[in-house]
């Protein structure tokens, strides 16, 4: 009965490795894909919001903010959509959303770090239970010798070297992943400070005139 129990146990420690690293895998892709579509369509509205300032276009403005995903178009959005139409208001929405957005660039990227830090612990956790294994079969066949516990020992060393597998590759592509996120995330906090300059100087423009036109 021991013997099935740790048997069942390193079957269990596997099957885990094996749920990491699909996991570890589809967490990668769908961060690569993310980030590369963020990046891509925050460099295409940035350059057209800017443009777009620089018209004094704001209906294209808020065409683009309406129709757009890209962090920057969310962004300022957040700033057009305040109730609180101040410079300030504007301003502190604007300071919400870029902290949404850049969190949302780490999404998933939890999942990489806990298998990177957590799969070592799991494939080491079935070695010891195959090596317990390996040494319940002496005690009850009372045969002694490295070749009793050879097989059983290499056996178990398997979930140690897939921990290992899976936990290797996770802690690589977590710090490029991160790395990348990071640089996304200051490109987009800096262009959302160009445009909240460009949003400010276009609400200072429409007070001014409404005071001469009063």
């Amino acid at each position: 009965m021991p013997d099935q129990i740790t048997h069942f146990g390193v079957l269990v420690a596997e099957g885990v490795l094996v749920l990491f690293s699909l996991l570890s895998v589809a967490a990668l892709v769908e961060r690569v894909i993310t980030l590369w579509r963020k990046q891509a369509a925050e460099a295409r509205d940035y350059v057209l919001l800017r443009e777009a300032f620089r018209k004094g276009r704001m209906d294209l403005v808020r065409e683009r903010v309406l129709t757009s995903g890209a962090p920057c178009s969310l962004i300022l959005g957040a700033g057009l959509r305040c109730p609180d139409r101040s410079l300030d208001g504007m301003r502190g929405a604007m300071e919400m959303e870029i902290s949404v957005q850049c969190s949302r660039l780490l999404t998933r990227l939890r999942v990489l770090a806990t298998i990177a830090s957590t799969a070592p612990f799991v494939g080491l956790f079935g070695t010891v239970l195959g090596i317990l294994a390996a040494f319940q079969k002496i005690a009850a066949t009372g045969q002694t010798g490295a070749t009793v516990v050879a097989g059983g020992i290499s056996e178990a060393l398997v979930t140690t070297i897939a921990g290992l597998g899976v936990a290797v590759p996770s802690v690589i592509f977590y710090n490029w992943l991160l790395g990348h996120a990071n640089d996304l995330g200051l490109i987009i906090e800096t262009h959302a400070r160009d445009l909240e300059a460009f949003l400010a100087a276009q609400a200072v423009k429409a007070d001014s005139i409404t005071v001469r036109e009063g």
